[in-house]
């Protein structure tokens, strides 16, 4: 299950005296209900129970693709589901495949299939997975799970939450029913909370009369079935804490179901007006209106904030608690779009008729992409966030992140976060796909243009920026001039040190390591001389402090002059003679390269590379200094440490070879991309699948 954001803990906080009270009335009634033969007996029921549900559960992995700071991120995601008929349609939550790219399931039987998404409705946190039966296994026969009627449902029922929590094996957990019609309300319980708003701009349960039940729901159980003893479905397991569960009934969500198989959406209608219960008021009957958006279906039509609307076509109404909210909003909401609606009202003691005809109801958070050349993630702009934000329309594309250092960072001006890009190079973009269509017709150009131009809204100013699409080709980092180098590592030997070693009074430089292939491995020092002269100046370390007093003083002489060492050797000194040498490159100075699509940094391989994991000049290839744990590479399972020697086919010897085997992926842009990595002194061969293009909902991800 993704996690749940701050404002659903603070939902599930403001009921949890209410909830705590009633968890304790359910402890006591379960335990009143359940003598030991009935134990026996609910035992068998839930034995019963469990293997009518558990063939139909499945386990859902999603890779999701999330846009922050003008940037892609893929992650992973787990949930569980209910195949509810024979096509292979599986039930879950919207919130288990939001920002979802890829989905496969795993069935009873372990099959783990490919799946597509028929369509999410994040006001009652539903949706719907399609399973692709084409891979199922030759003779399976698609198990189905029963929904249930959940009207039928009463507070103190024995209830099954099953999953898969923690991405781990199916899972079944034993509660009872606390309240059958839960609502979310403020601490005082005075006002309903009409929904459950998440971080990033969407409404959650604006609906739903929640089941709340005490069966634990743990990670990974999300999208789950709430299963009664007869082994039928009589909810969607949606969130948990502690032991407040809460569940979507099986009855919103067949009506759910069954409109996103139809239509791939929930057509809804929408009349831009918030109600509340009357009971605190004064008022006996009605609903009162607590706040109308300008020029929407309710304004236009006549209501206004504080009118009490008695009437609903004729149908007398009342709503006196916040339970009785959701049904009114739903009602609402199912009329057909474009329908009539009549509302009778009291304004100021006067009575009052209002004709409303209502507008479709379209999502709060608009789809979103990444112009990956331009490092600009773009939104579009619906309903909500052009009011929300107070623009004066919706035409265009909202920036909702800006890469540091891409194009659009370093613009004079540099586009920002909430900027309304109108036009690119001329050419008006009125929407989300425009500005995506402009775009690719920009970057698939053989020859990029120098410069774009780009005209943006920012705060009700109109402005203009140039963008540079072409990239500056990577520079390597200044090598340090050539100093003089000892082909050996040491570490200093003091006063303490020298006592445990037997040579009092010594203090110097002992030998760790003679690199291989040096003029010191061929001067007869040894591991374990302690080297207490260079020429004619003592190198005495005083401390740690001075571990790096023998190179500083080995830099002053001149590079390739010959040299002498006076070292301790089973407590005698020896004079040793050799030629200084280059110092060798080390990983500060190493070529680098960076790859923003796969969000991988390399540097080619360093002497020391080699001395420290024993390579000989036969092992090739680039070293990875970070891989983006969210990235195309890092996904693919590449990271710290390992040594790329073959993309796609073609062997990395350099970092040259690396920018022309990155490029060439690029202008081809495959589906998938091979690496074979060296880690461990192991290859393994990793597959990356990458996203070229930005994509829309509804579209296919791959060129």
């Amino acid at each position: 299950m993704r996690r749940q954001n701050k404002t659903v803990l603070m939902l599930l906080a403001a009921v949890a005296f209410t909830a705590s009270f009633t968890g304790a009335c359910s402890t006591a009634e379960k335990g009143a209900r359940v003598s030991s033969a009935e134990g026996e007996d609910l035992r068998e029921l839930i034995a019963q129970a469990r293997d009518k549900v558990f063939p139909a559960l499945v386990n859902i992995s999603v890779v999701t693709v999330d846009y922050y700071g003008g940037q892609e991120h893929k992650g992973v995601s787990t949930g569980s589901g209910t195949i509810i008929d024979v096509a292979g349609h599986v039930l879950t939550n919207a919130h288990v495949v939001n920002d979802g790219r890829k989905f496969r399931v795993t069935l009873s039987d372990k099959q783990e299939l490919p799946a597509t998404l028929v369509g999410e409705d994040p006001l009652t946190d539903l949706a719907i997975l399609k399973i692709d039966l084409s891979k199922l296994a030759p003779g399976t026969t698609l198990p189905m799970a029963e929904l249930a009627d959940s009207s039928t449902l009463q507070t103190a029922d024995n209830v099954l939450a099953m999953g898969s929590p923690w991405g781990l094996s199916r899972s079944v957990t034993l509660g009872i029913v606390s309240n059958t019609q839960r609502v979310f309300s403020q601490g005082t319980g005075d006002d309903a909370i009409d929904m459950m708003q998440e971080e990033r701009g969407e409404r959650y349960g604006l609906f739903t009369q929640w089941i709340q039940h005490d069966a634990a729901i743990n990670p990974g159980n999300s999208g789950g079935p709430l299963v009664n003893l007869r082994g039928q479905v009589v909810g969607v397991n949606t969130l948990g804490n502690g032991n407040m569960g809460f569940a979507s009934p099986s009855n919103l969500a067949k009506d759910i179901a069954a409109k996103l198989i139809a239509n791939g959406e929930v057509p809804r209608s929408w009349i831009g007006a918030t109600f509340k219960q009357i009971g605190r008021t004064s008022y006996s009957n009605g609903v009162l209106v607590t706040s109308v958006i300008s020029n929407s279906p309710a304004a236009n039509g006549g209501l206004k904030a504080g009118d009490l609307v008695t009437a609903v076509d004729g149908q007398p109404l009342t709503v006196k608690f916040p339970e009785e909210v959701p049904p009114l909003l739903k009602l609402i909401a199912d009329r057909p779009v474009g329908s009539q609606i009549a509302f009778a009202y009291q304004r100021d003691g006067a009575a009052g008729t209002a004709a409303v005809t209502t507008d479709k109801l379209y999502r709060d958070r608009g789809d979103e992409t990444l112009l990956r050349g331009w490092g600009v993630v773009a939104r579009e702009i619906t309903d909500k966030i052009a009011r929300d934000r107070r623009l004066q329309g919706k035409t265009g594309a909202l920036v909702w992140g800006v890469r540091s250092g891409s194009p659009a960072g370093l613009a004079e001006p540099p586009l920002g976060w909430g900027d309304v890009i109108t036009k690119i190079d001329n050419v008006p973009v009125n929407s989300l796909k425009e500005v995506v269509e402009r775009y690719r017709e920009i970057m698939k150009q053989e020859k990029l243009p120098e410069f774009i131009l780009v005209e943006f809204d920012r705060q009700g100013k109109n402005q203009v920026t140039l963008l540079k699409p072409r990239q500056d080709k990577q520079t390597d980092p200044p090598r340090e001039v050539p100093k003089a180098w000892i082909g050996v590592a040491t570490q200093p030997i003091t006063k303490d040190l020298a006592n445990k070693l037997g040579v009092e009074g010594t203090f110097g430089f002992r030998v760790t390591r003679i690199y291989p292939g040096t003029k010191a491995a061929s001067s007869g020092i040894q591991v374990g001389d302690i080297i207490t002269v260079l020429g004619t100046e003592k190198v005495a370390p005083k401390g740690p402090q001075d571990a790096g007093l023998l190179q500083r003083t080995i830099r002053k002489l001149p590079v390739d002059a010959p040299t002498k060492l006076t070292v301790v050797r089973a407590g005698k000194p020896v004079e040793i003679s050799l030629d200084l040498e280059r110092t060798r490159p080390g990983a500060d100075e190493a070529r680098k390269a960076e790859n923003k699509d796969f969000e991988l940094n390399v540097r080619e391989l360093t002497f020391f590379d080699r001395d420290d994991e024993r390579w000989d000049d036969s092992v090739q290839g680039v070293l990875v200094d970070s891989a983006e744990e969210a990235g195309w590479a890092g996904l693919a399972g590449i990271s710290t440490g390992d040594l790329i020697q073959q993309i796609q086919g073609t062997s990395i010897t350099s970092i040259d070879e690396f920018r022309k085997a990155m490029e060439a992926l690029a202008k081809s842009q495959p589906a998938k991309v091979e690496f074979v990595v060296l880690r461990d002194n192991r290859t393994f061969y990793k597959f990356a699948e990458p996203d070229w293009k930005p994509t829309l909902q509804g579209e296919n991800p791959q060129p």
